[in-house]
């Protein structure tokens, strides 16, 4: 999947395989090796790919089909729950979404 969305993301900029290598500093053949899926960019370069592109790195894994952490709510929440939250904190947040889910739940 990370290699399709990367080559749909490049194509979308009309730019080479060449120019990307560039961006990211490294070989085209390495570059081409994340498009066909021989090779997994490391995380420095993954976050690079998505900082450039203006895309989640959940977007270019597959895991969501939206493009923009802020038009995906399931992703929005998620980054609200970080380690700037004791683990009673991350706890009610989970508990509220689970009441929230049932409350709705049973008025259908």
């Amino acid at each position: 999947m990370f290699g399709h969305r990367l080559m749909d993301l490049r194509k979308q900029k009309k730019l080479t395989q060449a120019e990307m290598a560039d961006v990211l500093g490294v070989a085209r053949t390495t570059y081409s090796s994340y498009e066909q899926g021989r090779r997994t960019p490391d995380v420095d370069i993954q976050n690079k790919i998505a900082d450039y592109f203006n895309v989640s790195l959940d977007y270019l894994h597959g895991r969501t089909d939206s493009t923009n952490i802020e038009k995906d709510p399931n992703l929005l929440v998620a980054t609200h729950v970080d380690d700037d939250l004791t683990e009673k904190q991350k706890q009610e947040v989970l508990d509220f979404i689970e009441f929230i889910k049932m409350r709705d739940h049973n008025k259908e």
